[in-house]
């Protein structure tokens, strides 16, 4: 077994693969753990000359983490965490209000079965972790 390469080695390796924006980091925070306990999926439907912008104010929304242009019935898809219901429901009356959005469907999330990655206690159980192989046997890890 090799011993691992020095820790200037790989601060090197990682600066260059942030410089080069081949390296990403993310910080994950659990919303239930910051008082957001209500996540809904948003399906929507907009008028094509308000798509865009409809996009883009659900984008810039601080309650959505994600906003999707998509096929089908629903055009536009958007992923939100709230304090409360009382919040979901001011933001379906009053935030959504303008965006030419002529049909709502709103699915709360009552379990998440699987994140990627997980956050709290949705983590893979110990025994599931016990079955990967080592890191140094996974593509991409080694």
């Amino acid at each position: 077994m090799t011993p691992p390469p020095p820790e200037t080695t790989v601060r090197r390796r990682i600066a260059r693969l942030a410089a080069q924006g081949r390296l990403v980091t993310q910080v994950l925070v659990d919303p239930r753990q910051i008082g957001l306990p209500i996540e809904a999926k948003l399906l929507l439907q907009v008028a094509p000359d308000h798509l865009a912008a409809a996009g883009r104010a659900l984008a810039d929304h601080p309650a959505v983490h994600g906003a999707f242009a998509t096929s089908g019935p629903s055009n536009l898809h958007a992923a939100a965490y709230f304090p409360g219901l009382p919040a979901l429901y001011g933001f379906l009356s009053r935030d959504l209000a303008g965006l030419g959005i002529t049909r709502v469907e709103t699915a709360v999330v009552g379990r998440t079965a699987k994140r990627t990655p997980p956050l709290g206690p949705d983590r893979p159980s110990p025994a599931a972790v016990r079955r990967l192989p080592p890191a140094h046997a996974r593509p991409g890890t080694g």
